[in-house]
């Protein structure tokens, strides 16, 4: 199976390229390399048109700092050094997923059981699902360009709104695209550790929500601070 044919085949045939992967009979270079391009064209759009002026707006409304230091914090906004380290750390706090979530996958037959997988193997499965969950990146990106508003995403704050702040956060931290990952990392658990299905779901799903609702926690807090 060629990277390309294993590309497309993540979309309707995502258990032939897990098993694929497991057996060693593809790479993971042509997926990574397309992620890394996304990540890196998304990033930059997202840098120029949008952080960076958010960044500028933010200083000009802020009323602690006198003239001078705004001033001196304009110049930095406006240096060629906090444009590329505000682009790389955009970018990869993306890519950075990939190999976390790998590395945790390995750690599973520690917990649950089953034969262990190098972590390798299982990175070139990830890396694949990526292709998935680029794709909710880039339509995330081009509705927030779209918008000119870095509040606008493929959420679930954007069909349901409470008058909980903290469920409204909550809700903004699940992309829609986070359901598709999850059959995917479903599938993934199945082949590898040879879970069921049922087995490898809860696994996924329960995860999951613990990581969301931290991260929905620690977005509450920004808010009310």
């Amino acid at each position: 199976m060629t990277n390309i044919s294993s590309i497309l085949k993540i979309f309707y045939k995502p258990g032939q390229v897990f098993r694929e992967t497991k057996d060693n009979k593809i790479n993971c270079l042509l997926p990574l390399l397309l992620l890394i391009l996304i990540y890196f064209v998304a990033s930059y759009l997202l840098v120029s048109t949008l952080i960076i002026p958010d960044h500028l707006n933010k200083l000009e409304t802020n009323t602690y700092l006198s003239q001078e230091e705004k001033d001196k914090a304009l110049d930095y906004f406006l240096s060629p050094f906090h444009n590329f380290s505000t682009f790389l750390s955009t970018a990869f706090s993306n890519l950075i997923y990939y190999p976390i979530l790998s590395f945790f996958l390995t750690l599973l037959p520690l917990l649950f059981g089953g034969k262990a997988i190098k972590y390798f193997k299982i990175f070139s499965s990830v890396i694949y699902i990526g292709i998935i969950k680029s794709i909710g990146f880039l339509l995330d990106t081009y509705l927030k360009l779209k918008y000119l508003s870095l509040d606008i995403g493929l959420n679930l704050a954007l069909f349901f709104e409470s008058s909980s702040l903290y469920l409204n956060s909550f809700l903004a931290k699940i992309n829609i695209f986070d359901f598709w990952l999850l059959i995917l990392l479903t599938i993934l658990l199945s082949v590898y550790y040879e879970y069921s299905k049922r087995k490898s779901f809860l696994i996924c799903f329960s995860f999951w929500t613990i990581i969301k609702v931290i991260l929905a926690y620690f977005s509450y807090l920004k808010e009310i601070i």
